[in-house]
């Protein structure tokens, strides 16, 4: 009976390391994907002409609005605008006034993406904007884990602000009172590799207890 209970000790014991030893291995291999995501995601400025499909899109953007946020107020709003037509008519309506606005080689403003994420930020809560950067960066970090492009863009929505021929699609994609278009997403699927540009480590510093 001893005997047993040893036998059955022990393979409870087994089991509970191979468990720990699963969860452990489980943890190395999400943090080795999520690093990789993260280390060889590029901003993308060349798209193929393919279409993001709209399933896709949903689970790119509910990984966007899981980021965290201040408060959970979830002080801001987001729009889509995944027809390449209407994209381009967006872009237009910049670029018929003011034609310089469009980079040599692009068929838009967006860097010729197929779709636009357009974000807007709370403006009666100060930190709207650091909350807009983080859904901002969870949608980029997800759509490349799925070979999806992204380039973070701030000039086109300078320009359309800027723009009255643009007042009736910024008026169309009714945002909230109180919530002002901040920054695009342009995004599509790849056609460039684009090479790591170098990061300054010297930007980071510990602080030391001095005292």
């Amino acid at each position: 009976m001893n005997i047993l209970k040893h036998i059955t000790y022990g393979l409870l014991a087994l089991t509970a390391l191979c468990s720990c030893q699963g969860v452990e291995n489980a943890k190395n291999n999400d943090a080795a994907a999520v690093e990789r995501v993260i280390m060889s995601r590029r901003s993308i400025r060349q798209y193929t002409g393919q279409r993001i499909s709209r399933d896709t899109l949903d689970k790119i953007l509910q990984c966007g609005i899981n980021a965290p946020n201040g408060r959970n107020r979830q002080a801001y709003e987001i729009r889509v605008v995944d027809d390449p037509a209407l994209v381009n008519e967006i872009s237009a309506s910049v670029t018929n006034s003011k034609p310089e606005v469009l980079r040599e080689g692009f068929s838009n403003i967006f860097a010729g993406a197929t779709c636009v994420v357009f974000l807007a930020a709370d403006t009666t809560y100060d930190m709207s904007q650091v909350d807009c950067g983080l859904l901002g960066e969870n949608i980029m970090l997800f759509a490349w884990s799925m070979g999806i492009g992204s380039c973070c863009m701030a000039h086109p929505v300078r320009e359309m602000k800027a723009s009255e021929a643009t007042l009736p699609y910024l008026k169309e994609m009714r945002f909230s009172e109180n919530y002002e278009l901040l920054v695009c997403i342009a995004m599509g699927y790849p056609d460039e590799v684009p090479e790591a540009k170098p990061r300054d480590a010297e930007k980071i510093k510990y602080v030391e207890n001095t005292k």
